[in-house]
């Protein structure tokens, strides 16, 4: 085993706080041009939980879910309302609390590398760079406020911190499978670490979790019976205007996929396509990511750094305990956070039949909170130090290639901000006067969020925001159409996008 430290109380403390202060700030530069440069990463995903926002602070509606939809808690919605009635809105407020929790759970994180892995402040810090600062596609991701890209992350933490404490346990653990359901891949691994612990199946086991999913069902039925009082699809609807009844269940059942032969190919799809771009080793345009920026990510041979940061751990691992023979209580937070990131990993390929898309993200981020857990693991069983300072150059050097775009963004939009193309349309249609458009779903509700609803935009393709489409029926006399395709008797607002008759 590694060699103990043990230090001046004052000393550790100060480094506890410094440590502390580094990864804070790192979280807080990743996160700086997301947040605050709205032309960064803002789409109508977004501007719906914006919406959602105000309209709750105005009184207008009672969002529960994700507008348009039974399922997706809107969480994200009722942390932006109290930051807009202080703040105002705007893209920034909206993405605020996601920074604040960004921040947390890094530093989450930091805490319970020490304090139950047994790492001393600055080698706690080292795995948890993989989160502090990931690649910008990533980044853009667990800042984006569009349903719960985040979510998983937090939750993943607050179950672990609450494990002993049931109720708790299964109040985060049924709100977060409400909010997302990857939150499920946190509680299967604590269940799964606790089976092969020998502690699920006793006396006091069986109590802990039955009251877990006690109170997670109690959780449910509450939220059930709220829905029937919200606002399905904005202001003065219910759930009877949505479509279909559905729910998280209904929609995690539906997304299994039965084609066992397409499997193979897409678990070989994870390793040379899906993780380089999520660990950010793949050179690859931020642009392609619909994120506004000239930069890019990645590097041509970091793949290696990522391929030794993985298996160097494996086998560090696999020695130890085929030689020592014993799991000690260290190892069960390492053990959790990669039973998460393989849950994540082998979900995303099934519910995707092996068909992996290079440039969407969202549905497997968690394999980072893996990286983690498995260097972490490395660190606590490996006492050969130069293979453990190897290991910390090839994190730092990951962390360098990860954290330079970031970088190149933040010179970037300080010297030279983009104009994103949402802003101009925004420009051009307040310049023509016009109130009252009808749209894509993409460009119709982040116009609208934009402009604080001064121009209402309806969605012509998938309306969420039933309200928007009856206004412009109702203005239809000066409403317009804007169209990704040439009319007529259309004119041109911005090169390929025209102004038609609605």
């Amino acid at each position: 085993m590694p060699e103990q430290h043990v230090g001046n109380p004052a000393h550790d403390r100060r480094e506890r706080w410094i440590v502390a202060g580094v990864v804070a700030a790192l979280v807080l530069l990743r996160s700086v041009v997301f947040v605050f440069w709205e032309q960064s990463y803002f789409d109508s995903d977004q501007a719906v939980i914006g919406l959602m926002a105000k309209h709750l602070i105005e009184g207008r509606a009672f969002p529960l879910f994700y507008y348009g939809q039974h399922y997706m808690l809107g969480v994200e919605a009722y942390l932006a309302a109290p930051v807009f009635l202080v703040a105002g809105i705007s893209v920034a407020t909206l993405k605020f609390p996601l920074l604040v929790l960004n921040v947390a759970a890094a530093l989450l994180l930091l805490r319970i590398l020490q304090r139950d892995v047994g790492l001393r402040p600055w080698v706690a810090a080292v795995p948890t760079l993989f989160f502090a600062v990931p690649a910008p596609a990533v980044s853009a991701e667990i800042l984006a406020p569009n349903g719960g890209n985040f979510a998983p992350f937090m939750y993943a933490v607050l179950i672990w911190m609450t494990r002993r404490r049931p109720g708790w346990c299964g109040f985060f653990f049924g709100l977060g499978f409400l909010q997302r359901e990857f939150t499920l891949y946190a509680f299967a691994a604590l269940l799964l670490l606790e089976a092969l612990r020998g502690q699920l199946f006793t006396r006091e086991g069986l109590r802990l979790r039955l009251t877990t999913f006690r109170t997670a069902a109690e959780v449910w039925l509450v939220i059930q019976f709220l829905k029937q009082y919200s606002s399905a699809a904005g202001p003065g609807t219910s759930i009877a205007d949505l479509p279909r009844a559905s729910n998280n269940v209904v929609e995690l059942a539906s997304r299994i996929c039965t084609d066992l032969g397409t499997l193979p190919g897409g678990m070989l799809k994870l390793f040379t396509d899906h993780w380089p771009v999520l660990f950010g080793t793949r050179p690859m345009k931020l642009v392609e990511f619909g994120i506004e920026s000239g930069a890019t990510q990645g590097f041509p041979a970091a793949w290696i750094a990522l391929a030794a940061l993985v298996l160097l751990p494996i086998g560090a691992i696999g020695y130890r305990l085929a030689t020592e023979r014993r799991w000690r209580a260290e190892y069960d937070f390492c053990a959790y956070l990669i039973a998460i990131g393989i849950f994540s990993a082998i979900a995303y390929v099934v519910a995707r039949c092996g068909a992996l898309h290079l440039y969407i993200l969202r549905y497997e981020l968690l394999s980072v909170l893996g990286l983690v857990g498995l260097g972490a693991w490395f660190l606590q069983v490996t006492s050969s130090r130069p293979l453990r300072a190897t290991w910390i150059a090839l994190a730092c050097a990951l962390t360098l290639v990860t954290g330079a775009p970031h970088a190149r963004m933040l010179v970037e939009y300080v010297r030279h901000p983009p104009v994103g193309g949402k802003q101009l349309v925004v420009r051009h249609l307040d310049a023509r006067g016009i109130k009252y458009a009808i749209s894509d779903y993409w460009r119709a509700y982040s116009v609208t969020f934009l402009t604080n609803e001064r121009i209402i935009v309806a969605a012509g393709d998938f309306s969420r925001i039933i309200e928007y489409n009856r206004l412009v029926d109702q203005h239809k006399a000066e409403a317009v159409r804007l169209s990704l395709d040439f009319c007529g008797d259309g004119r041109t607002l911005l090169p390929g996008l025209f102004i038609c008759e609605p």
